[in-house]
Protein backbone atom coordinates (compact mmCIF):
# COMPACT_ATOMS: atom_id res chain seq x y z
CA UNK A 1 0.00 0.00 0.00
CA UNK A 2 1.34 3.15 -1.13
CA UNK A 3 0.60 6.31 1.40
CA UNK A 4 0.04 9.54 0.29
CA UNK A 5 -0.44 12.31 2.55
CA UNK A 6 -0.71 16.10 1.11
CA UNK A 7 0.14 19.24 3.77
CA UNK A 8 0.32 22.61 3.65
CA UNK A 9 -0.63 25.87 5.16
CA UNK A 10 -5.09 25.77 5.09
CA UNK A 11 -5.76 27.72 1.49
CA UNK A 12 -2.80 26.94 -0.41
CA UNK A 13 -4.53 24.18 -2.44
CA UNK A 14 -4.37 20.80 -0.61
CA UNK A 15 -8.47 20.33 -1.28
CA UNK A 16 -7.27 20.58 -4.90
CA UNK A 17 -4.36 18.18 -5.06
CA UNK A 18 -6.10 15.78 -3.14
CA UNK A 19 -8.92 15.55 -5.49
CA UNK A 20 -6.86 15.44 -8.50
CA UNK A 21 -4.92 12.60 -7.21
CA UNK A 22 -8.24 10.56 -6.04
CA UNK A 23 -9.13 10.53 -9.31
CA UNK A 24 -6.81 7.20 -9.60
CA UNK A 25 -8.47 3.92 -9.57
CA UNK A 26 -6.33 2.82 -7.27
CA UNK A 27 -7.13 5.32 -4.73
CA UNK A 28 -9.60 5.83 -2.15
CA UNK A 29 -12.65 8.59 -2.67
CA UNK A 30 -11.79 12.16 -1.37
CA UNK A 31 -12.30 11.90 2.14
CA UNK A 32 -12.12 15.42 4.47
CA UNK A 33 -9.68 16.17 6.55
CA UNK A 34 -7.91 13.04 8.61
CA UNK A 35 -7.97 14.35 11.93
CA UNK A 36 -7.52 11.04 13.84
CA UNK A 37 -4.37 10.56 12.37
CA UNK A 38 -3.42 14.08 13.92
CA UNK A 39 -4.84 13.02 16.87
CA UNK A 40 -2.89 10.06 16.87
CA UNK A 41 0.36 11.82 15.84
CA UNK A 42 0.03 14.68 18.51
CA UNK A 43 -0.25 11.90 21.00
CA UNK A 44 3.03 10.54 20.43
CA UNK A 45 4.72 13.79 20.51
CA UNK A 46 3.40 14.82 24.01
CA UNK A 47 4.21 11.65 25.13
CA UNK A 48 7.81 12.26 23.80
CA UNK A 49 8.25 15.78 25.37
CA UNK A 50 7.10 14.08 29.04
CA UNK A 51 8.52 10.58 28.33
CA UNK A 52 10.89 10.28 31.90
CA UNK A 53 8.28 11.99 34.14
CA UNK A 54 5.42 9.94 32.69
CA UNK A 55 5.61 7.33 30.25
CA UNK A 56 8.64 5.65 30.98
CA UNK A 57 7.06 3.14 33.24
CA UNK A 58 4.77 1.91 30.42
CA UNK A 59 6.96 1.81 27.52
CA UNK A 60 10.54 1.34 29.47
CA UNK A 61 12.35 3.08 26.28
CA UNK A 62 11.30 5.80 23.47
CA UNK A 63 11.88 3.24 21.01
CA UNK A 64 8.84 1.25 22.70
CA UNK A 65 6.75 4.09 22.88
CA UNK A 66 7.78 4.44 19.19
CA UNK A 67 7.03 1.27 18.46
CA UNK A 68 4.08 1.02 20.16
CA UNK A 69 2.36 4.12 18.67
CA UNK A 70 3.63 3.00 15.09
CA UNK A 71 1.41 -0.08 15.48
CA UNK A 72 -1.30 2.01 16.26
CA UNK A 73 -1.34 4.73 13.00
CA UNK A 74 -0.39 2.13 10.95
CA UNK A 75 -3.37 0.24 12.03
CA UNK A 76 -5.30 2.73 11.49
CA UNK A 77 -4.19 3.87 8.11
CA UNK A 78 -4.50 -0.27 7.06
CA UNK A 79 -8.37 0.17 8.43
CA UNK A 80 -9.19 3.13 6.55
CA UNK A 81 -7.28 1.47 3.31
CA UNK A 82 -9.78 -1.66 3.97
CA UNK A 83 -12.42 0.34 4.36
CA UNK A 84 -12.47 2.54 0.74
CA UNK A 85 -11.06 -0.68 -0.76
CA UNK A 86 -7.90 1.28 -2.21
CA UNK A 87 -4.64 0.23 -3.23
CA UNK A 88 -3.29 3.78 -3.07
CA UNK A 89 -4.29 5.81 0.22
CA UNK A 90 -4.22 9.63 -0.30
CA UNK A 91 -5.03 11.78 2.77
CA UNK A 92 -4.68 15.42 3.84
CA UNK A 93 -4.79 17.40 7.06
CA UNK A 94 -3.10 20.94 6.67
CA UNK A 95 -2.37 20.84 10.62
CA UNK A 96 -0.72 17.77 10.34
CA UNK A 97 1.60 19.15 8.72
CA UNK A 98 3.17 20.67 11.98
CA UNK A 99 4.17 16.99 12.93
CA UNK A 100 5.00 15.74 9.72
CA UNK A 101 8.81 15.03 11.11
CA UNK A 102 6.65 12.84 14.05
CA UNK A 103 4.82 11.34 11.58
CA UNK A 104 7.87 10.10 9.78
CA UNK A 105 9.61 8.68 13.12
CA UNK A 106 6.26 6.11 12.62
CA UNK A 107 5.70 5.64 9.63
CA UNK A 108 8.74 6.48 7.35
CA UNK A 109 7.54 5.15 4.10
CA UNK A 110 4.70 7.81 3.65
CA UNK A 111 4.77 10.36 0.88
CA UNK A 112 5.23 13.72 1.97
CA UNK A 113 3.76 16.47 -0.56
CA UNK A 114 3.80 19.94 0.95
CA UNK A 115 1.50 22.42 -1.05
CA UNK A 116 3.46 25.90 -1.93
CA UNK A 117 1.12 28.60 -2.97
CA UNK A 118 1.58 32.74 -3.49
CA UNK A 119 1.45 33.99 0.04
CA UNK A 120 -0.76 36.45 -0.96
CA UNK A 121 -2.93 34.49 -2.68
CA UNK A 122 -3.05 32.35 0.56
CA UNK A 123 -3.58 35.30 3.21
CA UNK A 124 -6.20 37.26 0.84
CA UNK A 125 -8.29 33.33 0.93
CA UNK A 126 -8.20 33.13 4.71
CA UNK A 127 -9.28 36.74 4.80
CA UNK A 128 -12.09 35.51 2.59
CA UNK A 129 -13.02 32.97 4.61
CA UNK A 130 -13.18 35.20 7.59
CA UNK A 131 -15.78 37.03 5.62
CA UNK A 132 -18.15 34.37 5.70
CA UNK A 133 -17.71 33.08 8.89
CA UNK A 134 -18.49 36.68 9.93
CA UNK A 135 -21.70 35.92 8.36
CA UNK A 136 -22.62 33.00 10.05
CA UNK A 137 -22.06 35.03 13.30
CA UNK A 138 -18.55 33.33 14.14
CA UNK A 139 -15.27 34.32 15.18
CA UNK A 140 -11.62 33.01 14.47
CA UNK A 141 -8.24 34.26 13.18
CA UNK A 142 -9.26 35.15 9.89
CA UNK A 143 -12.26 37.58 10.61
CA UNK A 144 -9.81 39.67 12.68
CA UNK A 145 -7.65 40.35 9.86
CA UNK A 146 -4.27 41.07 10.99
CA UNK A 147 -1.78 40.70 8.05
CA UNK A 148 1.03 39.82 11.05
CA UNK A 149 -1.06 37.13 12.71
CA UNK A 150 -2.25 35.62 9.47
CA UNK A 151 1.04 35.65 8.07
CA UNK A 152 2.98 34.00 11.61
CA UNK A 153 0.18 31.42 11.24
CA UNK A 154 1.08 30.50 7.76
CA UNK A 155 4.53 30.19 8.50
CA UNK A 156 3.97 27.87 10.89
CA UNK A 157 2.39 25.25 8.78
CA UNK A 158 6.08 24.85 7.41
CA UNK A 159 8.34 25.36 9.39
CA UNK A 160 8.58 21.91 11.26
CA UNK A 161 9.25 20.52 8.13
CA UNK A 162 11.58 22.42 6.82
CA UNK A 163 14.17 22.58 9.90
CA UNK A 164 14.29 18.59 9.51
CA UNK A 165 18.20 17.95 8.12
CA UNK A 166 17.35 14.11 8.25
CA UNK A 167 18.25 13.46 4.35
CA UNK A 168 15.81 10.11 4.46
CA UNK A 169 12.88 12.55 5.79
CA UNK A 170 14.10 15.34 2.91
CA UNK A 171 14.16 12.41 0.24
CA UNK A 172 10.30 11.46 1.24
CA UNK A 173 8.97 14.80 0.63
CA UNK A 174 8.58 17.04 -2.57
CA UNK A 175 6.93 20.52 -2.22
CA UNK A 176 4.47 21.04 -5.23
CA UNK A 177 3.57 24.54 -5.95
CA UNK A 178 -0.10 25.46 -6.65
CA UNK A 179 0.62 27.76 -9.64
CA UNK A 180 2.00 24.93 -11.55
CA UNK A 181 -0.71 22.29 -10.67
CA UNK A 182 -3.29 25.15 -11.94
CA UNK A 183 -1.84 26.07 -15.50
CA UNK A 184 -0.68 22.57 -15.97
CA UNK A 185 -1.65 20.20 -14.14
CA UNK A 186 -0.69 16.97 -16.41
CA UNK A 187 2.61 18.34 -15.82
CA UNK A 188 1.80 17.87 -12.20
CA UNK A 189 0.56 14.63 -12.13
CA UNK A 190 3.45 13.77 -14.01
CA UNK A 191 6.05 15.46 -11.14
CA UNK A 192 4.12 13.43 -8.27
CA UNK A 193 4.46 10.10 -10.50
CA UNK A 194 8.22 10.67 -10.25
CA UNK A 195 8.33 11.61 -7.02
CA UNK A 196 6.40 8.57 -6.03
CA UNK A 197 6.67 6.18 -8.57
CA UNK A 198 2.68 5.64 -8.85
CA UNK A 199 1.57 6.13 -12.44
CA UNK A 200 -1.49 8.74 -12.86
CA UNK A 201 -1.90 8.79 -16.32
CA UNK A 202 -5.09 6.98 -16.36
CA UNK A 203 -6.18 10.33 -14.47
CA UNK A 204 -7.56 13.01 -16.85
CA UNK A 205 -6.51 16.39 -15.29
CA UNK A 206 -9.26 18.53 -17.00
CA UNK A 207 -12.32 15.81 -15.99
CA UNK A 208 -14.88 17.32 -13.53
CA UNK A 209 -13.34 15.30 -10.13
CA UNK A 210 -15.91 11.94 -10.07
CA UNK A 211 -13.80 10.44 -6.99
CA UNK A 212 -16.56 11.59 -4.79
CA UNK A 213 -16.53 13.76 -1.64
CA UNK A 214 -17.65 10.40 0.92
CA UNK A 215 -20.43 12.09 3.47
CA UNK A 216 -20.94 15.34 1.21
CA UNK A 217 -23.71 16.48 3.18
CA UNK A 218 -21.53 17.30 5.94
CA UNK A 219 -20.12 19.51 3.89
CA UNK A 220 -22.89 21.28 2.54
CA UNK A 221 -24.93 21.49 5.33
CA UNK A 222 -22.47 22.44 8.27
CA UNK A 223 -21.88 25.60 9.00
CA UNK A 224 -18.09 24.90 10.21
CA UNK A 225 -17.06 23.34 6.61
CA UNK A 226 -19.64 26.09 4.50
CA UNK A 227 -16.70 28.96 5.01
CA UNK A 228 -14.35 27.14 3.57
CA UNK A 229 -16.01 26.24 0.24
CA UNK A 230 -15.49 28.70 -2.51
CA UNK A 231 -17.02 28.70 -6.15
CA UNK A 232 -13.97 26.44 -7.45
CA UNK A 233 -14.93 24.10 -4.78
CA UNK A 234 -15.34 20.53 -6.54
CA UNK A 235 -14.79 22.22 -9.85
CA UNK A 236 -12.21 21.29 -12.58
CA UNK A 237 -9.11 22.56 -12.11
CA UNK A 238 -8.83 26.25 -12.84
CA UNK A 239 -6.39 29.00 -12.97
CA UNK A 240 -8.85 31.63 -11.96
CA UNK A 241 -7.93 32.24 -8.24
CA UNK A 242 -4.05 32.95 -9.32
CA UNK A 243 -2.82 36.60 -8.18
CA UNK A 244 -6.63 37.36 -6.81
CA UNK A 245 -5.11 38.76 -3.63
CA UNK A 246 -5.50 42.20 -5.92
CA UNK A 247 -8.88 42.12 -5.53
CA UNK A 248 -9.10 41.37 -1.80
CA UNK A 249 -5.66 43.01 0.24
CA UNK A 250 -5.10 46.55 -0.06
CA UNK A 251 -2.24 47.61 -1.56
CA UNK A 252 -0.11 47.96 2.05
CA UNK A 253 -1.50 44.90 3.32
CA UNK A 254 0.10 43.06 0.08
CA UNK A 255 3.13 45.07 1.27
CA UNK A 256 2.71 43.54 4.73
CA UNK A 257 2.65 40.00 3.58
CA UNK A 258 5.83 40.23 1.59
CA UNK A 259 7.54 41.76 4.37
CA UNK A 260 6.76 39.10 6.90
CA UNK A 261 6.73 35.97 4.47
CA UNK A 262 9.85 37.02 2.63
CA UNK A 263 11.67 34.12 2.90
CA UNK A 264 8.90 32.05 1.16
CA UNK A 265 8.87 34.62 -1.52
CA UNK A 266 12.79 34.17 -1.88
CA UNK A 267 12.55 30.39 -1.38
CA UNK A 268 9.85 29.78 -4.02
CA UNK A 269 10.42 32.47 -6.48
CA UNK A 270 7.46 34.65 -5.84
CA UNK A 271 8.31 38.08 -7.20
CA UNK A 272 7.77 40.83 -4.74
CA UNK A 273 5.49 43.90 -5.60
CA UNK A 274 7.26 46.59 -3.21
CA UNK A 275 10.87 45.04 -4.34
Amino acid sequence: MAIILIGGSQRSGTSMMQRLLCQHPDANAYLYEATFLRMQVSCYASALSGFATSHQAYFGTIQGLRDFQAGVVTAFLEQTALRHQCRHLVLKEPHLTMLWPHLFDLVPDVWFLLMMRDPRDVIASMIEVGRRQKELGQSSLFTRRDIRELCEHFVAFYRPAFEVEDARFRDRLAVVHYENVVRDPRQALDHVTGFTGISFDEVDPNARPDAGLVDPDVVSSSPVFRPWTTDVYGETVSDSRVGRYTTVLTADEARQVEEYCSDFFDWFGYSRQAA
